[in-house]
């Protein structure tokens, strides 16, 4: 008998343990002043889409929120009508946000681990991020009086890469140090395309199983996986993706004798300015054998559709739905737009980030050797 009740007290107590841990949620207090029937808003994004969104009215200086969440997850805060973001570690935790001035970016945040660990990067990165704030109000002082020479400007920006370089040293240096963390997974993809491949490898390496096992380090996982990377000389990838009818459409039904696959998007200003001139380059050599596939970054199928329209691009087109997360420009290590690449008829690479200049000039020595 007392056997039998041992046995039932310690199954309560387990289930209530259980419950306990099931019923423990997340609880952001935030402070801030002068801001009373403002909207706050918090915002999680994963690499697809916004995971969550909630907002709340402040009153009395105060705002608080509360939920569970699955994972720790870094999520961004706003305030309407005050300047700034600040992005922090959600956790099923209590978490205090204080702002004592009209700047959400210099919001003092405490919560949970991987909060405390984004503090501690944060606070290595400080010193250099006043050097760089400072050296930000110089320069835009001198844009708004006009009293820079040219060669002071280069000077000042020459010195602010070089403050942006020191500052990313630090970040690499915290991903080494802190390996395991998720702030070091979320920080090395966001550090991405400013690493070589090789260096990227070798910090992913270093995080153990349940780092790379949170979907921060399943994209880093992803990312080393799709990005080949083709170079001239190499065979190109191919790839399918929707046209502009919704219909699934490979780049290799596409081709001709030479193919211009074009990465652009409609908000990209130096895009939609090459367009005329890249259009001249089409109707030039299109009836020899030249096609271009674009392919766009857009995540807004209208406002695609609008700048073919508006630019009355003739040539074939494609999506990237999920913009530079799509595992097409994780293939083809796509870092900034415009980007092309340029494959003549047995699908190998013979040009990369060709200007419309020297694209033209391409197509006319590779025509006349035909």
């Amino acid at each position: 008998m007392i056997k039998k009740v041992m046995f039932v007290l310690v199954f309560l107590i387990m289930a209530s343990c259980k419950n306990e841990t099931k019923n423990i949620g997340y609880e952001i207090q935030g402070t801030v002043e002068g801001f009373n029937d403002s909207i706050c808003e918090i915002f999680q994004f994963d690499y697809e889409s916004v995971y969550l969104k909630d907002s709340v009215v402040i009153k009395d200086g105060k705002f608080k929120f509360t939920g569970t969440i699955d994972m720790p997850r870094s999520t961004l805060l706003k305030i309407k009508g005050m300047p700034g973001k600040v992005f922090f570690w959600l956790e099923n935790t209590q978490t205090s946000v204080t702002i004592n001035n009209d700047d959400l970016n210099k919001a003092i945040i405490v919560g949970g681990e991987a909060q405390r660990m984004l503090n501690v990067h944060k606070l290595k990165k400080r010193p250099i991020n006043n050097k760089i704030d400072s050296l930000s109000k110089v320069i835009m002082t001198g844009r708004e009086r006009g009293n820079l020479t040219d060669q002071e400007t280069d000077t000042l920006y020459s010195r602010m890469r070089a403050l942006n370089e020191e500052r990313f040293e630090i970040t690499k240096t915290f991903i080494r140090d802190f390996p395991n963390t998720l702030e070091s997974a979320r920080t090395l993809n966001e550090s991405r395309a400013r690493l070589d491949k090789e260096v990227f490898a070798e910090l992913f390496a270093l995080m153990n199983d349940r780092t790379q096992a949170s979907i921060y380090g399943k994209e880093l996982g992803r990312y080393l996986k799709l990005n080949i990377d083709p170079q001239i000389g190499d065979t190109y990838v191919d790839f399918e993706l929707n046209n502009v009818k919704g219909q699934k459409t490979k780049v290799s039904d596409l081709r001709k004798k030479y193919t211009l696959i074009e990465f652009w998007a409609s908000w990209c200003v130096p895009c939609r300015e090459s367009n005329p001139a890249l259009k001249k380059v089409y109707e030039k050599f299109h009836e020899k054998g030249f096609n271009i596939i674009g392919v766009s970054m857009d995540r807004t199928k209208e406002n695609w559709l609008k700048a073919i329209t508006e630019d009355s691009l003739l040539w074939d087109h494609i999506s990237m739905e999920k913009g530079s997360r799509s595992d097409v420009a994780t293939i083809y290590n796509i870092k900034g737009i415009p980007d092309n690449i340029l494959i003549d008829d047995e699908g190998i690479i013979i040009g990369r980030s060709l200007v419309v200049e020297d694209l033209e000039a391409k197509l006319e020595l590779e025509f006349n050797e035909k």
